[in-house]
């Protein structure tokens, strides 16, 4: 496969444009259950499973990575004047986990019928779901990682690859918009990826992380999920 960025980003491009279409149709299977109030098209638990397909694919794998990976691989060395990214390898290395990890998690949402949430609240996803939201966990993990290294790549190209003579205040602004973004990405990206840990390790071994009754604290979780979710928002509205 090819280390070229301009090539890696159509890749992406591609990428998101498929979970796109693929949240997309779960999507319009909730506005047309909605259409009576009858369950004419899903079931009660089928229209919870759906609405978790939309919201995880369409925020884990089109929302959060679409700006960063696809204009981002793209746009940034052309404006900077640099030939490539910084680690062309790690750069296409992050593509594989995307798409590797989406279609992971897309076959567990298709195949065990995961019906949390994209948030993965507890005690939905640690006592009152099946086995399969783990997998669904793991794999957007393994994309979290994908925006981490993606994030690293941006950072480092700005830092070391600019051309003589562009400066930080000759920089587009884009360039320092995706700089912010990439920063955030680096910083809270693992905070959310050690949650989704704790969420796996007490469905599986219930060791009382966030289960109030083996000594957890049920709102730890909407701390460490909103340390994320709440910069996540500027990853979709800085650039």
């Amino acid at each position: 496969m090819t280390t070229d960025h301009k090539r890696i980003g159509i890749m992406y491009l591609i990428a998101v444009t498929v979970f796109f279409f693929l949240g997309g149709l779960a999507a319009s299977a909730i506005r047309i259950e909605l259409i009576t109030p009858d369950g004419d098209l899903l079931t009660a638990d089928g229209y919870n499973r759906a609405f978790t397909l939309h919201g995880v694919v369409m925020v884990w794998f089109f929302l959060i990575p679409s700006i960063p990976a696809v204009f981002g691989n793209f746009l940034i060395p052309i404006m900077i004047g640099a030939k490539d990214m910084a680690f062309p390898k790690l750069n296409l290395f992050s593509w594989y986990l995307l798409v590797g990890g989406g279609a992971f998690t897309i076959f567990a949402l298709l195949a065990g019928g995961v019906d949390t949430g994209w948030t993965f609240y507890t005690p939905l996803s640690t006592m009152f779901s099946n086995g399969h939201v783990v997998a669904v966990i793991l794999g957007v993990f393994i994309t979290g990682f994908s925006s981490i290294l993606t994030g690293l790549n941006i950072i480092v190209t700005i830092h070391t690859l600019r051309a003589p003579g562009m400066t930080w205040f000759r920089m587009p602004l884009f360039c320092w918009s995706l700089y912010a973004t990439s920063v955030i990405l680096v910083l809270a990206t693992p905070v959310l990826a050690s949650t989704l840990i704790l969420v796996a390790a007490e469905h599986l071994f219930h060791i009382g992380v966030f289960d109030p009754a083996l000594g957890g604290d049920p709102l730890l979780f909407q701390h460490l999920f909103w340390f994320y979710s709440h910069p996540a928002v500027y990853i979709m509205i800085l650039p």
